[in-house]
């Protein structure tokens, strides 16, 4: 039996199973493949292909490709850094807040002019009966006047 050296990339497989805590049972369950392919892998007699990286990357999202394939950079990705988004988030709650007192009111005043359109519409009624009764007074100051003028003619003769 020959002995095989270990590839750096083989080597990088071996670093990730020790450091997430498997032994080579787990960590072929753990990345869908046979122990057999596992135990070639860790002695050095086969390497690594491109469907067991694929499925490493797959079952840890948390490993750099870039480290896992090339060796550069560390072994865990650098998390990336979420904006801040306090500052929107905050001007965002007191939009909602005008819009809930813009909108109240706009409903007071949507009521107020609802009020005010009944007063205008009470207050043509009423002109319209200002008219009708000013129209009676006048025909019937035109009839004593007819009257008097009778009643003139009447004494006079």
């Amino acid at each position: 039996m020959t002995e095989h050296s270990i590839d750096a990339l083989n080597k990088r497989i071996i670093e990730i199973m020790v450091n997430k805590g498997h032994s080579k049972s787990s960590f072929a369950k753990a990345i869908d493949v046979s122990l057999p392919l596992i135990t070639h892998i860790t002695s050095g007699r086969n390497k690594p292909g491109i469907e067991l990286i694929q499925k490493v990357l797959n079952a840890f999202p948390d490993i750099n490709p870039d480290w896992l394939l090339l060796g550069s950079g560390s072994m865990q990705r650098t998390a990336l850094k979420m904006p801040d988004f306090t500052d929107i988030q905050a001007e965002i709650e007191r939009l909602k807040t005008r819009i809930t007192d813009t909108s109240s009111g706009l409903n007071t005043i949507k009521q107020y002019h609802k009020i005010l359109i009944d007063e205008l519409l009470h207050l043509q009624e009423a002109d319209i009966e200002l008219n009708t009764i000013q129209h009676t007074l006048t025909e019937i100051v035109r009839k004593m006047q007819l009257v008097k003028q009778e009643l003139e003619n009447k004494v006079l003769l």
